[in-house]
């Protein structure tokens, strides 16, 4: 009895012995005990989860959304439409930084040739230029020393047209036989003492500045739309003719009323 059990037991073993032998062979797949002793391992729970057998590559279909519709019977056919999602389409022009400037203090030789170099600002596109005057207190005065007689006051002037100093004029003095020569009226002392060393560099040395307050009227000339290139030529035309300020316009105010406005077409 124990001879037959010791039998079936050795045959047993046989049989295991020879199973082990073939699963190392592989003859079962490379995981035999795969779930049945311990939980499938991660890799083997992707391939289960994923069959990559079902999976497929579809392509993208056009939907009706991305295929522009035909116009409808009942639609404009000039109705702007963007050409790209997201497209934007102008429909004004970029804004302007135009402005109202004015510039004054020029006499009335000087104002006629200020006008002319502002034509030339815009090169052939008209640029409106108000011409008006305006009453201001000056108190310095720069001048030459009185002369005794007219004769003498002209050769003067003709000295300083030589000197290429032109914006000048005589003027009568209390004295019957007093004249003298004024080149330029400001409302600042700075503003005078600046004038008084141009003079010196031109060779006018006998020039000089006294303290005189007059109301005087200056000419004035405003440009109702001006961008920043106008603006700068505007003060270059200002420095070279002699004119005290260059700002924002303000009310017009005149000593000889509206009359004496005018307006220079470029």
């Amino acid at each position: 009895m124990l001879r037959k059990g010791l039998n079936v037991l050795l045959l047993i073993l046989l049989f295991v012995n020879m199973w082990l032998a073939a699963a190392v062979a592989g003859t079962f797949g490379p995981e035999p005990m795969g779930g049945w002793l311990e939980s499938p391992r991660e890799p083997q729970r992707v391939a289960q989860q994923v069959r990559v057998e079902r999976m497929q590559i579809q392509r993208p279909q056009a939907t009706e959304a991305a295929v522009p519709a035909p116009p409808s019977q009942g639609s404009s056919p000039s109705a702007p439409r963007a050409e790209k999602p997201g497209a934007i389409t102008q429909t004004s022009a970029a804004t302007s930084a135009d402005s109202c400037m004015e510039m004054g203090g020029f006499s009335a030789q000087s104002v006629q040739r200020a006008i002319e170099d502002l034509k030339a600002i815009a090169a052939g596109t008209p640029l409106p230029v108000e011409q008006f005057e305006r009453s201001e207190q000056a108190r310095w005065w720069v001048h030459l020393p009185a002369q005794p007689s007219r004769e003498n006051a002209d050769r003067k002037l003709a000295e300083l047209r030589r000197r290429k100093v032109t914006d000048v004029s005589v003027v009568a003095g209390e004295n019957p036989e007093s004249y003298t020569v004024s080149l330029g009226l400001f409302r600042d002392r700075e503003r005078a003492d600046k004038f008084l060393e141009v003079l010196r560099g031109q060779g006018v040395r006998t020039a000089m500045i006294s303290d005189a307050p007059r109301a005087v009227s200056r000419q004035w000339l405003r440009v109702a739309h001006a961008d920043d290139s106008v603006r700068t030529r505007m003060d270059e035309v200002r420095l070279r003719y002699g004119g005290d300020v260059l700002q924002d316009c303000k009310p017009v105010t005149q000593a000889r009323g509206e009359s004496s406005a005018t307006r220079a077409e470029g």
